[in-house]
């Protein structure tokens, strides 16, 4: 596993069996947290992890972002969209469910003076994580997540973010429009290193809006993901150095890198 920002070309994924040991839910939307030291002590913002959906209800397991890490615990943040990810956003104090991980690249984390977060939806998993690395380092963090309308944007009663900026595309929740207007009326200033994650078309948008404002930083891809691991290739996409596994070369990669 490498860290700072390197990528992890071939992972072994160790796999453990972990406790919830608290649940917070809003609207189709679950934060679980898990008693879970062998993650925790190596995990790194950016990171996520596979999560066996218990009782059989899926043959593959579900790759999740490590969404906050406290002392031996992780917490995770699921969207109950189907059956599995509907029995992972419903798991109940006590019950217990293998991880393996943490998986993927990090997002690099040293020597950022002032950071802006974009998140998309669910793509706001692993900013809290994030947002508590670079707090640590003496960073200045503020926050910007957009969501469709005020029935996705219950996601953010679920998140503890320095300075959050909301915005949802009717209006109903923050301002009005999408988190890339949002983000243009913030108006960071020059050396903000931009982080972000979420739908594909946001980050096409960032990344444009950053190459045209001088910025650089970094994106978390969304993928689907067989194994995790690097071994299937099933999540292949196109960067400036050919193409590279979101599993195991990312999923985070320098923001200008990807193709999108």
């Amino acid at each position: 596993m490498s860290g700072g920002g390197g990528r992890a070309v071939t992972q072994w994924a160790q796999t453990s069996h972990c406790r919830v040991t608290a649940s917070r839910r809003a609207g189709r939307f679950a934060l679980v947290e898990l008693l879970a030291p062998a993650v925790a002590t190596r995990a790194r913002p950016g990171q996520f992890v596979m999560v066996t959906v218990p009782d059989g209800l899926a043959f593959l397991r579900r790759p999740l972002s490590l969404a906050r890490v406290r002392d031996d615990r992780v917490s995770l943040l699921v969207e109950a969209r189907g059956r599995g990810s509907g029995r992972l956003a419903a798991l109940e104090v006590g019950e217990g469910v293998d991880l393996a991980g943490p998986l993927g690249s990090n997002f690099p984390v040293d020597g950022v003076g002032e950071a802006l977060l974009v998140g998309g939806g669910i793509g706001c998993a692993p900013l809290e994580f994030l947002a508590d690395a670079l707090l640590a380092r003496g960073a200045r963090v503020t926050a910007a997540c957009g969501f469709r309308d005020r029935r996705a944007a219950r996601l953010a009663a679920l998140l503890d973010l320095p300075a959050l900026h909301a915005a949802t595309e009717d209006g109903s929740v923050g301002c009005r429009g999408t988190v890339l207007d949002l983000v243009q009326r913030l108006d960071p200033g020059p050396g903000t290193v931009v982080y972000a994650c979420g739908p594909t078309p946001m980050l096409a948008a960032v990344q444009r809006w950053c190459a045209r404002a001088g910025l650089r930083g970094w994106v978390s891809l969304e993928a689907h993901m067989a194994c995790g691991t690097g071994s299937c290739h099933g999540c292949v996409v196109e960067t400036a150095r050919g193409r590279q596994r979101v599993c195991s070369e990312g999923p985070v990669f320098a923001l200008g890198e990807v193709r999108l």
